[in-house]
């Protein structure tokens, strides 16, 4: 008997006490309002409208092979198929010419020598200012070396193309 009366007190309590009731009779009814439709309703009526007015336009004209109004400004509009396969040669050929550029420069044999980027300072890493005249070297015997290795290279170039096996962008 004593568990019934534990499970029973807390809705026992919750019965005594009666319930507030928050409506009042003091103040008399409020004042007619004019109500709108509302957002909802002219996003709705948009809606319909708008694609109305999209069919309207996507929809041919009466005939088997008439095109709409929107379809012909869209052909109008864009370019034809021969002006994107002359773009796609172009780049095509600029491409395999890229790539042949590429095997040209990688075949190209290492070079065994160093190549200097200001041979002057190189060789002479005093400083610049204050330099008593007549102190610095002639370098003119190493300047006639690398002249003369470039035109090597340069021969062997003309030569490799004139043989065939090169074929030169330039021509």
């Amino acid at each position: 008997m004593i568990l019934a009366r534990r499970s029973v007190a807390p809705a026992r309590l919750l019965l005594r006490n009666q319930q507030r009731r928050f409506d009042s009779h003091a103040a008399h009814h409020a004042a007619p309002v004019n109500e709108s439709f509302g957002r909802s309703f002219y996003v709705t009526v948009g809606t319909f409208a708008g694609c109305f007015a999209l069919y309207q336009f996507t929809k041919p004209t009466k005939g088997p092979d008439s095109k709409s109004w929107l379809t012909g400004l869209i052909e109008k509009w864009t370019p034809s198929e021969k002006i994107f396969e002359e773009r796609n040669a172009i780049h095509t050929a600029a491409a395999e010419k890229a790539a042949q550029d590429r095997h040209l420069f990688l075949s190209k044999d290492a070079s065994d020598v160093y190549e200097l980027r200001s041979p002057e300072t190189s060789f002479q890493p005093g400083h610049p200012y204050n330099v008593v005249a007549g102190s610095k070297a002639d370098l003119s015997h190493v300047i006639a070396h690398y002249e003369q290795k470039n035109q090597k290279i340069e021969e062997a170039r003309v030569a490799r193309m004139q043989d065939g096996k090169v074929i030169s962008i330039y021509d």
